[in-house]
C-alpha cells in the first residue's frame, strides 16, 4: 500500500514536470519570434540609412557639379567677345589687341594709315562707345581702357586714349550710336590725345577740350594710365 502511494505521487510528479515544460516551450516560442521580428526591423533601418546616406551623398555630388557648372557658364558671360561685338560694324578699326583681366578690360584699335584725321576720330568714337555700352551691361566689368594707334613716320604711338571707371561707365548710355570724339573723350575718368593728333588740331578743337591734351572728369593723376600711354609709342628702329 506505501509502495503504491510513492508510485502514485511520483507519477503525478512527473506529469506535472511536463505540463511546466510544456509551458516553458509555448511561453517562449512568442518571445523569440519578436526577436527575431525586431532584429530583422532594425536590419532593415540600417540597409534603409545606408540607402539615405548614398542618396544624400550623390545629390551633393551633383549639387556641386551643377553649382560649378553654373559659375562656369556665369564666368564665360561676363566675358565680353569684342571681336565679335564690333565684327559686321561699318567705319569701326580693327582690333590690334583685346586683354580682359579680372574686372579691367583693355582694347587697342588698329590703324590703317587711309583714313583723314577726322575719319580716324570718328571711327574711334564709335567702336570705343559699342564697347563702352556693353561692358556697362556686365556688372564684372568696372574698368574700360580704349587706345588707337597711329602710323607715324618714325614709328608707332597711341594717337587717342580713354579710360572709364565705375560711374563714368554708368552714363555712357548717353553718348549717340555715332557720338562726337569730344563727347566721348570728355566723359572719360581720363583721356589722352597723341602729340601727332594735337599738333593738327584746330584753335577751336584744342578749345574743346580746354586745351588740355590729358585730362578727364577724374582729376587725381592716373599714373598707370600714363604710363600705359606712354609705353604705346613704339619708334622705329
Amino acid at each position: 500500500m506505501h509502495k503504491r502511494q510513492i508510485t502514485m505521487i511520483i507519477g503525478i510528479m512527473a506529469v506535472a514536470a511536463l505540463v511546466a515544460v510544456f509551458a516553458i516551450v509555448f511561453n517562449s516560442t512568442p518571445n523569440e519570434k519578436e526577436a527575431v521580428a525586431a532584429t530583422s526591423s532594425q536590419s532593415s533601418k540600417t540597409v534603409d540609412k545606408k540607402k539615405q546616406s548614398t542618396s544624400q551623398s550623390s545629390q551633393k555630388v551633383a549639387s556641386k557639379k551643377n553649382d560649378a557648372k553654373s559659375s562656369s557658364t556665369t564666368d564665360v558671360e561676363k566675358t565680353l567677345d569684342v571681336k565679335k561685338l564690333l565684327k559686321g560694324q561699318s567705319n569701326v578699326p580693327d582690333i590690334a589687341s583685346v586683354n580682359q583681366k579680372g574686372n579691367e578690360l583693355t582694347v587697342v584699335l588698329a590703324d590703317d594709315g587711309t583714313q583723314s584725321l577726322n575719319d580716324f576720330m570718328k571711327a574711334y568714337a564709335k567702336a570705343t562707345t559699342l564697347v563702352l555700352k556693353s561692358a556697362n551691361e556686365q556688372s564684372k566689368i568696372s574698368t574700360v581702357t580704349v587706345a588707337r594707334q597711329v602710323k607715324l613716320e618714325d614709328g608707332l604711338e597711341y594717337a587717342v586714349a580713354g579710360k572709364w571707371q565705375k560711374d563714368q561707365l554708368t552714363v555712357v548710355n548717353k553718348l549717340a550710336v555715332d557720338p562726337a570724339i569730344k563727347d566721348v573723350l570728355l566723359s572719360a575718368s581720363h583721356y589722352s590725345i597723341g602729340g601727332s593728333v594735337w599738333d593738327a588740331f584746330s584753335q577751336q578743337q584744342k578749345n574743346d577740350y580746354q586745351n588740355h591734351q590729358q585730362g578727364g572728369q577724374v582729376e587725381a593723376t592716373d599714373n598707370g594710365f600714363n604710363k600705359w600711354v606712354q609705353a604705346g609709342i613704339e619708334k622705329n628702329k
